[in-house]
């Protein structure tokens, strides 16, 4: 890594913790009765000590790629501020929930703020504990010696593991907003759905670099699916139903149209074919039909995605998006100004919803920078892949940055009302420990492939 790209990432660095330090400070001051009851003295340094030492360990990190010899390091800034915006708006969100507490004059509205208050500051506190978890696990997949061609030796081993994971959650999982999503460890509660997506993703990078020279041939020689195909694309069709058939089972179509896309993604990018392509797109549009003519949450879903004003939504299963979307409103371009909105009112905003939080207080501006973040994190991911130094590791970190892009189109069209809302986490930013923890794997597998000396290096 030459000098003048160190500094110029250092200094990246520097102004995204600035810039967080100065949106602490802000919440700090908007809400001094809720640290007050908080922390109960020692308010300011309480909450400008977590970005303080989170970046920290951000440092820690970029010094460990400058040894390894990595240059694609403009991704730890972005991950960085995304990270950092996400902490920031779940304190915000605790003292704005705990302000509207104080205030309200409403017996059952003030049991629903205090409530709120209470659990979406025990979020900011397990969120940073989480964070620390997943960095430990990043710095980890760095610097163990390791090769991540090992991992194809155990491909049939790790797409058993996902298939187990939701078995076991299928069987013991607790069920949340009518999804069984989650498993209750008593600690901490644990979604499967998250590792899954990256055991089918490893599965699939490594079957498809071991068998993309038959799915070519094969290719070759019918415009359609021929034996050949079925035989070799067997395995991994048969995973894939039974995983969205065990997701299915669970209610959480969100998670099953993020193992869709990673499916569908990587099967083109493994081949090339359109046919698989058009093959999986009709079987997406008919798992679609068949889910709103059998299921009737997604019937429901469907209905409020079209129309959440209805008298018999508007004050039920409406009034989370219709509240999203007057906050969305509400922020117009520059925003009403951090800790300035109230987009406390809407429900699971911690978790749903933090993209509207934060639509509100920073306005359409504020939302197009993080969509700018997401698209150059996903951009860099895309980058390391082409220049990996093997097939295995191209379609790995290529299924990585297809999983991330989806998650992320899935949850932000949601909340804007573009396509039904899912329920799934936004990457990096939204509360949800096994998200967080599994992105930072995400981002350790890239930064491991992009490390590789065998690698060509990546301008940032």
């Amino acid at each position: 890594m030459t000098g003048s790209v160190t500094r110029r990432i250092f200094i990246i660095q520097a102004v995204v913790l600035i810039a967080l330090l100065l949106g602490h400070f802000i919440v700090w001051a908007a809400y001094p009765r809720a640290w007050a009851h908080y922390y109960q003295g020692a308010a300011f340094f309480k909450v400008m000590a977590p970005p303080l030492l989170m970046h920290l360990g951000w440092f820690a990190l970029l010094v460990v790629l400058r040894t390894k010899g990595c240059r694609e390091t403009l991704i730890v800034p972005v991950a960085a501020l995304l990270v950092g915006l996400g902490t920031l708006f779940l304190l915000r969100l605790a003292g704005g929930s705990y302000l509207q507490y104080i205030t309200e004059t409403s017996p059952y509205w003030r049991d629903v703020f205090a409530d709120r208050a209470s659990v979406i500051y025990a979020a900011y506190g397990k969120q940073v504990i989480f964070f620390y978890v997943g960095l430990a696990a990043l710095l980890g997949l760095l610097l163990v010696r390791w090769d991540l061609q090992a991992l194809t030796r155990y491909k049939y081993l790790v797409g058993s593991g996902a298939v187990l994971l939701l078995l076991v959650t299928t069987l013991f999982g607790s069920e949340t907003g009518g999804q069984q999503i989650a498993l209750d460890l008593k600690f901490f509660t644990f979604q499967p759905h998250e590792p899954v997506k990256i055991l089918i993703v490893i599965f699939m990078a490594a079957y498809l670099a071991e068998k993309r020279d038959l799915l070519v041939l094969a290719a070759a020689r019918a415009r359609f699916l021929s034996v050949m195909d079925l035989r070799y694309l067997g395995p991994m069709i048969a995973l894939w139903l039974l995983v969205m058939a065990i997701v299915f089972k669970h209610k959480d179509l969100g998670a099953a149209l993020l193992l869709f896309g990673i499916f569908l993604g990587m099967l083109y990018l493994g081949t090339g074919r359109k046919t698989y392509l058009a093959l999986g797109l009709g079987m997406f549009l008919f798992g679609v039909f068949a889910a709103y003519t059998l299921v009737a949450r997604v019937q429901t879903r469907v209905a409020i995605w079209l129309d959440p004003w209805q008298e018999r939504y508007i004050n039920d299963q409406g009034y989370q998006i219709a509240q999203s979307l007057m906050a969305l409103g509400n922020g117009k371009l520059i925003g009403a100004g951090l800790a300035g909105g109230y987009p406390e009112i809407i429900p699971a905003v911690h978790t749903d919803m933090i993209y509207a939080a934060i639509s509100e207080d920073m306005g359409l501006v504020g939302a197009v920078v993080i969509l700018a973040c997401f698209l150059l994190l996903i951009e860099r991911i895309f980058v390391v892949g082409l220049r990996a130094r093997d097939a295995f590791g191209g379609l790995l970190i290529a299924g990585l940055g297809v999983s991330l892009a989806l998650q992320t189109l899935v949850i932000i069209g949601g909340v804007v009302k573009a396509i039904p809302l899912t329920g799934v986490t936004l990457p990096f930013i939204s509360y949800g420990g096994t998200s967080l923890v599994i992105n930072f794997i995400i981002l350790g597998l890239v930064l491991k492939v992009a490390a590789h000396p065998a690698a060509p290096p990546a301008a940032t």
